[in-house]
């Protein structure tokens, strides 16, 4: 009885996975004959060289969204306030969200940095770039730091 259920399992695994691969090599033809079969006009989008949360603006209006790139965000914010490289009135609770503490910790980061655009509490590409920079240059390019998209970010701040 024992073997005849395992058995069974084995080959329902087996044939879950064939149908993956199946999937997966359909789906990659055709996305293949699509791209080919392009009208010569239209043409592919092109990757940004950043990607990942480095590309997306935050501010308090995602209060009541939880965001893992809100959380990437607290957590470099923390390693700056915690390590007193640049002034953060704040240490934050790493919880997703942009509230409050988050805009307030975002407009301080931004006073601090040597060329803000802005000091309006929205986190856009310059601050981002400025919190990646100063991250790494600290020695703190982990996880989240990879995660927000800080390894993509270019040489000099945008504009």
């Amino acid at each position: 009885m024992l073997k005849r259920r395992i058995r069974i399992l084995a080959v329902t695994g087996i044939t879950i996975v064939s149908a993956t691969i199946v999937t997966l090599t359909t789906t990659a033809a055709s996305a293949a004959t699509t791209t080919a079969s392009a009208p010569r006009h239209v043409t592919a989008p092109q990757a940004s060289a950043a990607a990942g949360c480095v590309t997306i603006q935050f501010g308090i209006w995602d209060e009541n969204t939880y965001e893992q790139c809100v959380r990437d965000e607290q957590i470099l914010l923390n390693n700056l306030y915690y390590n007193s490289i640049v002034y953060i009135n704040q240490g934050l609770t790493v919880d997703g969200y942009y509230g409050p503490d988050t805009y307030s910790a975002v407009r301080s980061f931004q006073t601090d940095i040597p060329q803000p655009a802005s000091i309006d509490g929205i986190t856009g590409p310059q601050t981002w770039w400025w919190l990646c920079h100063i991250n790494s240059a600290n020695g703190f390019s982990g996880v989240y730091w990879r995660d927000a998209g800080c390894a993509t970010e270019p040489g000099s701040p945008p504009s």
